[in-house]
């Protein structure tokens, strides 16, 4: 999903998890947990906060640096500008990344754990 952000554009955490269908946390744990192959394969540079803030973690330095080799204005204190002209608000799905014919998702569990459905 990620793939779809072109380079040079950011996309915040909030978006891709309503995209995705989770909370803006998973998706900061999902990206936190990427190894590094996956970040050499994973354009995960371009996801940032909802205020256009980029991670405190140990990739702050590439983080950063990524964004700007690509052209993306960033304050020395890790901060995206002028959100509105680099921020992609709509995620499309790419063809060759998410199929859309897929069969649909199951419908969450609503019973609490340990509770068997009855007929």
């Amino acid at each position: 999903m990620i793939a779809v952000v072109p380079a040079g554009r950011v996309v915040g955490m909030d978006v891709l998890a309503q995209r995705l269908a989770v909370l803006p946390t998973v998706v900061a744990t999902l990206i936190s947990g990427l190894t590094e192959e996956e970040r050499d394969r994973v354009p995960w540079h371009r996801v940032v906060a909802k205020g256009g803030a980029i991670g405190r973690g140990p990739h702050r330095d590439t983080h950063f640096a990524r964004l700007v080799r690509e052209g993306v204005p960033v304050s020395p204190a890790g901060i995206v500008q002028d959100m509105e002209r680099v921020a992609v608000t709509e995620l499309v799905a790419s063809s060759r990344s998410e199929r859309t014919d897929a069969a649909p998702a199951p419908p969450p569990l609503s019973r609490s754990r340990g509770v068997k459905d009855r007929p």
